[in-house]
């Protein structure tokens, strides 16, 4: 994958269409020149930028390379927690399995080609475009790497601001710093290597590897938090982020103060570190290490980076919320099975007589299909399912009313503290953040901190909510990986 997209970077990230002038240099101010750059309004367009390089579109010869639809989606067929049979962008084939072993002993094999690492690598080719699955969370992050770049050299440069520029500067800096540390948190934990480009519009081909590249984004993140701790919440510094923060992006408040904010990195700092070994090889000090930046990550009612659907046809159609409603992704058998009910597993959903839904979240959010779905297109027994989504706080067709995670969430910051907790020998007390996330969510279901439970049972109940509470959420592959189900 490196090979093929290392020129990709190169390409600048913010568009910039030179208008044409006439004998008296009128301008088109719709059309802005690189020249806006060196003003205060198009310092603040390029920083907004880079919520636009994750979703880059350029041509039939090159393709279309999404993060917010196409990545996300991957990262949940991968996890296990949704399957996609369709071709389109590699999902079918990144989620394709090597083989299933039926409960008789029959073998069965995919239909067609292989298993995922050899239908992936046919495809690791620049004739494929976007069929190409390895370029969908590639491209995006070297292009929200390369804004970052542009920002930061920009800012050495000598631009007006009103008021206090140089605490708009910091504000700034810390926002090129926070996301160059979200795109190399990207790339280090998704590919074995990556490329380090602290310039813009350049690239190279020295290839680092995943820890070095992680290394890098937590260099990033550590430079943003020392200029957040020398800056307050002034109108000066929340100017610079309700400017570069698009409103329909927000919940909870209209941009992070400099202490919540570090408290984002915080979170994104542990999720590295939980994810740069399988738990099999994680030792004391690693999970004390994810736990020490836990213990400092979100709180709940913070302000969180999100994408909202809107009335805005791409940030309601393309995003996996809609597509979950209107058969491009389907819920996971082994997904249902993590929902508590009894019996444990349902044998059939169609008895409803036979068992009883616990977790008032599968109530909301699945509904039995008429006809269940098996070997979707000819393509796999292992496409198919019983369940399906409804509208509801996963799936929804309402503008404004879904969350497309694109960093950390109290969720995910309170699991990972539990799951530090009870991996180092505080078992209830881990399992307490577990309870606190599922009330939080109104799961309606019976606390099991402080019951007695044993390390394995306290692990699966960790595991679980994991797979549910932070469902559609990017975090499903990431989890299976470490977990060793993927070995």
């Amino acid at each position: 994958m490196n090979r093929l997209y290392k020129y990709l970077i190169s390409a600048i990230a913010l568009t910039l269409a030179v208008s044409c002038q006439d004998q008296l240099d009128v301008q088109n101010p719709n059309e802005p020149t690189p020249e806006a750059l060196n003003t205060q309004s198009g310092i603040y367009q390029l920083a907004t930028g880079v919520y636009a390089n994750m979703y880059f579109e350029n041509n039939s010869a090159t393709g279309l390379f999404d993060f917010l639809w196409v990545t996300q989606a991957m990262h949940e067929a991968m996890g296990d927690a949704i399957y996609i049979p369709w071709g389109n962008f590699g999902w079918r084939w990144a989620n394709q399995v090597s083989k299933i072993t039926l409960d008789d002993g029959t073998v069965v094999l995919p239909p067609n080609e292989g298993d995922q690492a050899l239908s992936l690598k046919v495809r690791n080719t620049r004739a494929q475009t976007d069929n190409n699955a390895f370029g969908h969370e590639w491209t995006p992050s070297y292009f929200v790497n390369n804004t970052s770049n542009l920002l930061l050299s920009k800012l050495d440069e000598e631009i007006e601001f009103s008021g206090d520029a140089e605490v708009k500067k910091k504000t700034l800096r810390a926002w090129a710093h926070f996301w160059k540390g979200w795109a190399y948190s990207r790339i280090g934990s998704m590919y074995t290597a990556g490329l380090i480009i602290d310039a813009p519009g350049e690239t190279n081909d020295q290839f680092k590897t995943s820890l070095e590249v992680l290394a890098a984004a937590d260099a990033n993140f550590e430079s943003a938090i020392t200029i957040l701790n020398s800056i307050s919440d002034s109108d000066d510094y929340a100017s610079v982020l309700v400017n570069v923060i698009p409103r329909h992006l927000v919940i909870n408040a209209s941009y992070p103060t400099p202490e919540v904010w570090v408290r984002n990195i915080r979170t994104l700092q542990a999720r590295n570190i939980l994810n740069s070994k399988k738990d099999k090889e994680k030792t004391g000090a690693d999970w004390n290490a994810v736990l020490a930046k836990a213990n400092e990550g979100i709180q709940e009612g913070d302000f969180i980076f999100v994408m909202k659907t809107d009335a805005n046809n791409f940030l309601t159609s393309a995003l996996v919320p809609y597509r979950l409603l209107i058969g491009w992704h389907f819920a996971s058998e082994r997904l249902i099975q993590d929902f508590k009910t009894i019996p444990d597993i349902i044998i059939d959903p169609f008895d409803t007589d036979s068992y009883q839904i616990l977790d008032d979240r599968m109530t909301r959010n699945f509904e039995v299909l008429g006809t269940p779905q098996v070997n979707r297109s000819g393509r796999g027994i292992q496409y198919g399912t019983r369940w399906g989504f409804v509208e509801g706080d996963y799936a929804s067709l309402e503008a404004g009313k879904s969350n497309i995670y694109l960093a950390g969430s109290y969720e995910e910051n309170a699991l990972m503290r539990g799951e530090a907790l009870i991996n180092s020998g505080s078992i209830d007390q881990g399992l307490e953040y577990v309870d606190g996330v599922r009330a939080v969510q109104a799961s309606g279901l019976t606390p099991v901190a402080n019951t007695g439970l044993s390390l394995a049972e306290a692990k699966e109940e960790l595991r679980r909510e994991r797979r549910i509470g932070l469902l559609m959420r990017g975090l499903a592959f990431y989890d299976a990986r470490r977990w060793g189900v993927t070995d």
